[in-house]
């Protein structure tokens, strides 16, 4: 797989960078409102410029005051963009004006990491006519300034040109995405049931912010990681809350990415806290969206180390499982610590399998066995008067699991009769992790 450069966007809370990367891609990747501190942990999205294919980071406002804890999570995370970066945008506000905390993080960018080219944005300058405002900015000692409006993309161009010069054309055309290899793989659950640190834990860095405060990611954070020569795209996704909470803009929004991740993912891992013990209303409703999604799922009880362990507690665990969650009976499940690191490592064994059982076909002269089986021990029901006909069932290539029966008419196949045929279909292959879909076809 080839490396591609990655700009760095820094600053302070509330400036534009969000907006700036959602400009630089194209589309609403990242999460934008007038809230300060809307970002915390480091954003990624793929971009093409001028032939040039190339990551854009966005990250958390930097106050060099603030002690909390959470704020030294995001100055964390603004270090690790930095070391990743080859180029850096450092974005200040048009609107506000020059501030100490500015000429702070500026100083804070030269000491550290003079060593790569560094572009500084005023941005929110709506009238692209109206340069007179930079004036201020030039105390900065910076001899060229590139004044934009991130929200309607003036000077964003001029900006792009100059801090991608030096990257390699190796735009072929196509964005590499990395799907071919691989399916995306979200981490999904309510807050606080340890997604982000899980995720921390599979890639083996601080990717994703970790805090006792539920709620604390936001937006969906998507990292590729290669190990032992596979590569594996993980999503780390907001904790869906109740349905019937008072949400704001910022969490409506974080939910419906949420959601919109779900939807589109090839496997889930539904995260579950063990260290409670048991399965809510909120739990059953993230597992019903994993359903719709058709998506391969593993569930992982999480926080083992705090659940009092021991082997009678996993076996009713796991009971209690199958009977809450009657239609993920196929998933596969796992006890984990992300916080100790116990068996976290398995979940890519598990990973495979999953992926690997997803690939599996039943052989075409087995399907047509499978089928006359079937048939011959409990013929399909009549319908409208006349006998129904099954002729052949067919595998599409996975995953997901789909099977298609052809018959004289599809609307006489009852889904109590399909649910027979592919319970014959699972006496020969189960698909582990995976769920069975049948179609019907004249």
């Amino acid at each position: 797989m080839k490396t591609i450069p990655t700009i760095a966007i820094i600053g302070r809370p509330n400036v534009g960078k969000s907006s700036l990367l959602n400009r630089i891609v194209g589309y609403r990747h990242a999460i934008v409102d007038p809230t300060p501190g809307v970002t915390r942990d480091r954003n990624y999205a793929e971009a093409v410029w001028n032939g040039r294919q190339f990551n854009v980071v966005d990250t958390g406002g930097l106050d060099p005051d603030d002690s909390k804890p959470i704020m030294q999570s995001i100055k964390f995370q603004v270090d690790f963009a930095l070391k990743e970066a080859e180029s850096i945008i450092f974005v200040c506000d048009g609107k506000a004006g020059l501030i100490p905390d500015d000429k702070e993080i500026l100083n804070f960018l030269r000491r550290f990491w003079s060593d790569r080219p560094m572009f500084v944005a005023i941005n929110k300058l709506d009238n692209a006519e109206d340069e007179s405002i930079l004036s201020e900015f030039y105390e900065l000692g910076i001899d060229q300034l590139y004044p934009i409006s991130a929200v309607h993309g003036h000077g964003v161009a001029d900006l792009l040109d100059d801090a991608i010069e030096k990257f390699p054309r190796n735009w072929d055309g196509e964005v590499d995405d990395g799907k071919t290899n691989l399916e995306r793989i979200a981490i999904v659950g309510k807050p606080n049931v340890g997604k982000s640190s899980i995720f921390n834990c599979l890639l083996g860095e601080e990717r994703s912010i970790v805090d006792n405060v539920p709620g604390t990611t936001r937006d969906t954070i998507l990292k590729r990681f290669v190990r032992n020569g596979k590569t594996y795209n993980f999503i780390d996704t907001a904790g869906l809350r109740r349905p019937d909470r008072d949400k704001d803009d910022v969490e409506q929004y974080s939910v419906y990415r949420t959601l919109g991740a779900i939807k589109n993912t090839d496997l889930a891992i539904l995260v579950l806290d063990a260290s409670k013990g048991k399965i809510t209303n909120q739990d059953k409703r993230i597992a019903g969206r994993v359903i719709d999604s058709g998506a391969g799922c593993i569930i992982v009880w999480n926080k083992w180390d705090i659940s009092g362990n021991e082997e009678r507690r996993w076996d009713e665990l796991m009971k209690h499982t199958r009977d809450e969650f009657p239609l993920l009976a196929f998933a596969p499940m796992l006890s984990t610590s992300a916080k100790t690191g116990l068996r976290v490592n398995k979940l890519f064994d598990l990973i495979d399998r999953v992926q690997e059982n997803g690939r599996k076909t039943i052989p075409a002269d087995r399907l047509k066995t499978i089928l006359y089986d079937a048939v011959t021990i409990q013929p399909p029901p009549s319908f409208k008067g006349r006998e129904l006909k099954l002729y052949s069932l067919h595998q599409f290539a996975g995953p997901p699991i789909v099977f298609k029966l052809k018959a004289s008419d599809p609307k006489g196949v009852h889904f109590s009769y399909q649910r027979y045929i592919l319970n014959h279909i699972r006496q020969e292959e189960t698909f582990d992790g995976w769920p069975i879909k049948l179609v019907v076809r004249k």
